[in-house]
């Protein structure tokens, strides 16, 4: 299996760390995206990461391939196979990956000129931001992790959220205005799979 990823992507981070996790061997192939020689479309036609390929078939995008992985490799589950706690795991994921979609809308915003530059988008996207951190931060209370204190995808997939909006928007004080994600995304952090893909300033 080989996975093609791009750098700070949250959800290639997700997998990267769910594949660590659960020590699958795959192939890692970074990518950028930017590249104008990047290939990537032969394998997503959407030409967004990340992809897993088997063979000569390749799955995307992350809740897919993350369903795919869990399942194949086996016990310990991190998506469990009980329905309700599932739709726990996934709506979790949902709102994560909400959350990535707002920040790059606004990081893709503040990439045209100035004068093109539309500041509906900023707060409306800002909004959404801040909106999901505070639903996320209520859920998980004081838990050490979301799904029954147990550490699950979930949390993975959360973790990778607040990574890439801790690492795009500075100015957000998670110890003061969501105190409940910051100590999750500390715990987080102590994992070998976090530190190993954490995001790098400024990529």
């Amino acid at each position: 299996m080989k996975l093609f990823y791009s750098n700070n992507s949250p959800y290639a981070r997700k997998i990267r760390i769910l594949i660590d996790e659960k020590k699958v061997p795959v192939t890692l192939e970074k990518v950028v995206l930017a590249d104008k020689n990047c290939t990537i479309h032969e394998y997503n036609p959407l030409a967004k990461v990340p992809i897993l390929v088997i063979n000569d078939i390749s799955i995307f995008d992350s809740p897919v391939i993350a369903e795919y992985v869990d399942y194949k490799s086996g016990p310990l589950y991190l998506i469990p196979s009980d329905f309700d706690k599932k739709i726990l795991v996934k709506r979790w994921e949902a709102l994560a990956d909400g959350l990535c979609d707002a920040s790059v809308a606004i990081m893709l915003e503040k990439r045209r000129p100035i004068s093109q530059q539309n500041t509906d988008v900023f707060e409306k996207q800002m909004r959404k931001i801040k909106l999901s951190l505070q639903r996320l931060n209520e859920e998980i209370e004081d838990k050490e992790y979301y799904l029954e204190g147990t550490f699950s995808y979930a949390d993975i997939a959360v973790g990778c959220a607040l990574g890439y909006v801790k690492l795009r928007y500075p100015e957000i004080d998670f110890k003061n205005e969501y105190l409940n994600l910051y100590h999750l995304h500390e715990e987080l952090m102590k994992r070998q799979s976090f530190q190993a893909t954490a995001p790098e300033p400024y990529l």
